[in-house]
């Protein structure tokens, strides 16, 4: 099946603990979410074009027609890689919504996929071809579904498949509206995960800051029952990257 994505792009990680890291970014259109601070809003819904970088970190573009084949989609990720280049990142959107075309796609370089995890029977199709994974963990006041509880079982149940047989972490976007309380379900589910999983809270980027004591305040109280806690921001928009 092909897949209908928005851009395809060399650039440098700028989120999570794997930030500096040269990447091809896929980043796939289509996402069942709707949370209030998302960055890549375009990819919500599917669109009739897809835009590709002429040559790696050149940030200049042509554009071709969506759906894209899987072997174009391949010739087009080698294309863009580089001596530095570590991974090919799959972002969105929502990637797993194509764990099928990801199945069927032969490259020879390490894949780090970003989710919001909310697809457990998909992490399970792809756990043994995913090198790292960046999970997502939604909190309530993120607005991203009407039917929470089940979101977040399905996030810690995507979570725990990844973690078997990949270098897994968790990443939760704090609001300056964000509580010990609206965090503490996100931290006893890793925590009955995996104590030593990366836990990075990344705060909002957006007009209305997050406090540096409200950061240091939900640090310690997911350190009590966590030991990798790291409060990390999106680094690419401090260097005008995609």
């Amino acid at each position: 099946m092909p897949a209908y994505i928005n851009e395809i792009f060399n650039s440098v990680q700028g989120e999570g603990p794997y930030v500096g890291v040269r990447q091809v970014f896929v980043r796939f259109e289509g996402c069942q979410l709707h949370c209030a601070y998302c960055d890549t809003p375009q990819t919500r819904k599917v669109s009739g074009t897809c835009r590709i970088e002429k040559t790696p970190g050149s940030g200049d573009f042509y554009s071709v027609k969506n759906p894209l084949e899987r072997d174009e989609v391949a010739g087009l990720i080698r294309k863009l890689w580089s001596p530095s280049t570590r991974h090919v990142s799959l972002t969105g959107g929502e990637p797993l919504i194509y764990s099928d075309f990801i199945m069927s796609l032969d490259i020879e370089y390490p894949i780090y996929l970003e989710t919001n995890a909310g697809f457990p029977e998909k992490a399970r199709e792809l756990k043994d071809k995913v090198t790292i994974a960046s999970c997502d963990i939604k909190l309530p006041e993120h607005d991203s579904t009407d039917h929470y509880d089940e979101l977040l079982k399905n996030e810690l149940e995507t979570i725990s498949i990844f973690n078997e047989t990949s270098k897994t972490f968790v990443k939760v976007i704090i609001l300056p509206e964000t509580t010990k309380q609206s965090l503490s379900s996100a931290v006893d589910g890793v925590a009955s995960i995996d104590r030593n999983m990366p836990f990075v809270l990344q705060p909002v980027t957006s007009n209305t800051s997050v406090s540096s004591s409200k950061l240091a305040e939900l640090m310690d109280f997911a350190g009590k029952k966590l030991k990798d806690v790291r409060a990390i921001p999106q680094t690419h928009k401090m260097m005008n990257l995609l």
